[in-house]
């Protein structure tokens, strides 16, 4: 009796941990650009943080009206995968109810060393199930400029956050807001010590402003804006919004 014995060769090919960075364009106060490359290990976005506990409720009873459960306390801190942050310039969604909220971005290792705008682009019909999930569902786009926080922190308050949505083809004023109104990074990093939360390699998403006319809004392109009256410059960033095609 004869035995046919068949060998096999496989082969494993080990390319590490996969690891997520940024890329990050520092603008300095003379104007000097410095690419960063920043790691990211864990993402996080604030919710229904704002300084002022009136904004706060307006926020939360804007979205009450679409039937977004009112949180059990507040302010709230989400992670989220850190592969969804990047400078993205095209969102493809499923419905047509999502929006972006935005928001000032902290990249902190040890301390606060850079700040940029943001969107936590959001699905408003998710939203109405699971906050945290709705937070997961779509990326987290960022300026591709960002300042040192170092150079700003002595003005904080000054600073304005701003947001321009186009609904069918028309410019609308959706969000214009001081810093004044939202948590400082000062609380956020003592909220992040509580929570024992490693400070390495973190980005942080602050949660946003009350909207203009105080109902959500939704359109096919968002801009978002941090403006500095102190320093006389802005970081400034826009992207659109596609619907997916209903093909199933």
């Amino acid at each position: 009796m004869f035995y046919t014995v068949d060998f096999y060769f496989c082969v494993e090919l080990n390319i590490g941990v996969r690891v997520k960075t940024i890329r990050i364009n520092v603008l300095n106060r003379d104007y000097r650009i410095e690419p960063i490359d920043f790691r990211v290990d864990l993402l996080l976005l604030g919710g229904w943080a704002g300084r002022n506990r009136e904004d706060v409720m307006k926020h939360i009873e804007e979205l009450a009206k679409i039937g977004v459960p009112k949180p059990k306390k507040i302010p709230v801190l989400f992670p989220v995968s850190s592969y969804l942050i990047d400078v993205y310039d095209e969102v493809d969604v499923q419905n047509p109810h999502t929006n972006g909220e935005v928001e000032y971005v902290l990249f902190i290792d040890g301390d606060v060393k850079y700040v940029t705008v943001g969107s936590d682009h959001t699905d408003r019909d998710l939203e109405k199930i699971d906050v945290g999930k709705s937070k997961q569902a779509y990326p987290k786009i960022i300026a591709p400029l960002a300042w040192r926080y170092e150079d700003i922190v002595d003005h904080w308050d000054d600073i304005v956050l701003k947001s321009t949505m186009w609904i069918n083809g028309r410019e609308v004023l959706y969000q214009n807001s001081q810093l004044k109104s939202l948590i400082t990074p000062t609380d956020l990093l003592r909220i992040i010590d509580e929570l024992e939360v490693n400070r390495r390699n973190l980005v942080v998403f602050s949660g946003t402003i009350p909207v203009v006319k105080g109902e959500l809004a939704f359109g096919e392109k968002f801009k978002m804006e941090m403006i500095d009256p102190v320093l006389n410059r802005c970081l400034s960033y826009e992207y659109r919004i596609k619907q997916l095609p209903q093909i199933y």
